[in-house]
């Protein structure tokens, strides 16, 4: 557990450096998962972080050359964020999806459930993050 001096705010997370592959979605969903039964969150909120975790990593093992990424959740006051931050600079783009399509919604409907969305070029690669919070103002 973290306490920012700033704001006198708890914040904790998890982080782990992995290679991104889609046998090993179902583990980071499951530590995903323990982490929102120990931060207490609600099922909704629990829904979309395991959405962000599965979709985030499945576009790095699927678009970008260099699998290994680090993934993070936070939880900091009443948010929790799932940020995944790869080695590749091209920054996801946002459409609406074509739904007779087998892929192609994944970000769109991400946006959709979480209360933000976003990405930016890092150093080395890009961070791409989406943040839920645990109060009656999410989407779902």
């Amino acid at each position: 557990m973290l306490t920012s001096e700033e704001t006198d705010t708890q914040r904790r997370g998890h982080s782990w450096l992995l290679t991104a592959r889609r046998e090993d979605l179902a583990r980071f969903r499951r530590l995903a998962s323990l982490a929102m039964r120990e931060w207490g969150q609600p099922p909704r909120v629990t829904e979309v972080v395991l959405h962000g975790v599965t979709e985030l990593l499945s576009n790095v093992a699927r678009h970008v050359p260099d699998p290994r990424c680090r993934l993070e959740l936070a939880l900091d006051g009443d948010a929790v964020r799932v940020t995944v931050r790869d080695r590749s600079g091209v920054l996801p783009t946002i459409t609406l999806p074509d739904w007779t399509a087998e892929a192609g919604r994944g970000l769109w409907l991400l946006r959709e459930m979480a209360d933000d969305l976003g990405f930016e070029p890092v150093e080395d690669g890009k961070r791409v993050w989406v943040t839920v919070r645990g109060d009656d103002t999410g989407h779902l």
